[in-house]
């Protein structure tokens, strides 16, 4: 018999027909192991949503029971005052949750037993899916707008008066007079025809971030981890990255720029993952991180790449599902998120500036998306020069303005620095 306790279950039941109605959609019918429960709460809650009146005398009335209103009258014995409501919910959300353990170890140990997963990687992801289990918090959030506007208040006092740059700030200057910076609780989508740049961009808002001990995760579906680090290595030490690819073609005087960065690079908190490749996954990590105090960034390279283990009819469905779910990664961690996303063949074609539209699969992008940035190179720009300005379009801000900059990209150390 698993967890479980029916006059609890009663207590809780009793409190709904004692006024308690605000509580009926926290609850769910997995909350009542008892039949009877169970059926009196579902009664209670199918009178609630259809807005009829909900007391002894309807909830009997709509049971198919014997001795319907002696059982639901007599729930009033088990509650003291209604005003326990909050108590007892938590020992029974205890018990529930008591109850979806045992049946997750007991799912999870039946898929370790199976011989269905390919690898270790699958394993771990389906496994980690079925522990990813909600949490009653009981705790009572005053949600008037006096308390929130304290909130709001106590943010702008802390934020005028800190000594230094705002943490969140990503050294583009003017990139940051129209964004105040990247945002706990907000998607941002960085879009781009191939070859403009998106990932050259997204390291170096990485790095400068990073430089102020903002713990970022860079999931990469594209480049590997050495790749990335070379990239970063070149960015950093000013040397160039087709040397570092083709390392005979590295001089005597590279190898001072390069050992002289090593120790700040490693002293950065930045880790790079190139393993995490279903949108669960990544969510799962971070979790994992946030209850080590080690994520204050994630950036997903690139959105496309992805993959989502939930079963959908289509590509597009899919990307709808991996986009939501990187915008409430945003939020269940407080952390602002970073995606890079392609851009249509079509605004590849053109050569013209993107728009929204041109985001693919952008009905879902651009919906979930808190802020949309494009990079653009414009059509008489040499784009084989060693350096040339790439205009940073900020194609939506669902909090401030929109509007455009412009930073000077320096194509063979992958650094892109302010005009000024």
């Amino acid at each position: 018999m698993l967890p479980n306790n029916p006059e609890i279950e009663k207590s809780v039941l009793g409190c709904l027909l004692m006024g308690k109605l605000d509580y009926v959609l926290k609850l769910s019918e997995l909350d009542f192991m008892s039949e009877v429960n169970r059926q009196i709460y579902k009664t209670i809650r199918e009178l609630y949503e259809h807005k009829s009146t909900v007391d002894e005398f309807t909830v009997s009335d709509a049971l198919d029971i014997d001795n319907a209103l002696e059982i639901v009258a007599g729930l009033a014995s088990y509650v003291s005052t209604p005003e326990n409501m909050e108590y007892y919910m938590g020992i029974l959300k205890t018990y529930t949750m008591r109850r979806e353990i045992i049946k997750a170890s007991m799912k999870a140990k039946e898929m370790a037993e199976g011989e269905r997963f390919e690898n270790a990687v699958e394993l771990k992801s389906d496994v980690l899916q079925v522990f990813d289990i909600a949490v009653y918090d009981n705790k009572k959030a005053d949600n008037t707008l006096k308390a929130i506007m304290m909130a709001v208040m106590d943010d702008i006092e802390e934020k005028f008066n800190a000594p230094n740059e705002q943490k969140y700030f990503t050294a583009f200057y003017d990139l940051d007079k129209i964004t105040a910076g990247l945002h706990p609780e907000e998607l941002t989508i960085i879009a781009a025809r191939p070859g403009v740049g998106k990932t050259a961009f997204a390291l170096q808002l990485m790095l400068n971030l990073a430089k102020k001990d903002c713990k970022c995760l860079f999931v990469s579906r594209e480049m590997s981890q050495v790749q990335i680090a070379k990239r970063i290595l070149s960015n950093l030490a000013l040397v160039d990255g087709q040397k570092l690819r083709f390392c005979k073609s590295l001089v005597d005087s590279d190898w001072p720029k390069i050992t002289g960065i090593l120790t700040e690079i490693e002293n950065m908190p930045i880790e790079l993952n190139d393993k995490l490749s279903t949108i669960q996954e990544i969510r799962a990590y971070c979790r994992e991180l946030k209850g080590k105090g080690s994520i204050d960034l994630l950036i997903v390279d690139y959105l496309q790449l992805c993959r989502s283990m939930k079963k959908t009819e289509s590509r597009r469905q899919e990307i709808e599902d991996i986009s939501r779910q990187l915008k409430e990664i945003s939020l269940e961690f407080s952390i602002p998120v970073i995606a890079l996303s392609q851009l249509s063949r079509d605004s590849s074609k053109t050569g013209r500036e993107p728009e929204l539209h041109d985001l693919r699969e952008s009905g879902s992008i651009e919906q979930d998306a808190d802020n949309v940035i494009f990079l653009h190179v414009p059509k008489e720009t040499d784009e084989a020069a060693d350096n040339f300005d790439i205009k940073v379009i900020v194609g939506k801000q669902r909090n401030g303005p929109t509007g455009y900059i412009y930073l000077r990209y320096y194509r063979r150390t992958f650094k892109l620095c302010n005009l000024r």
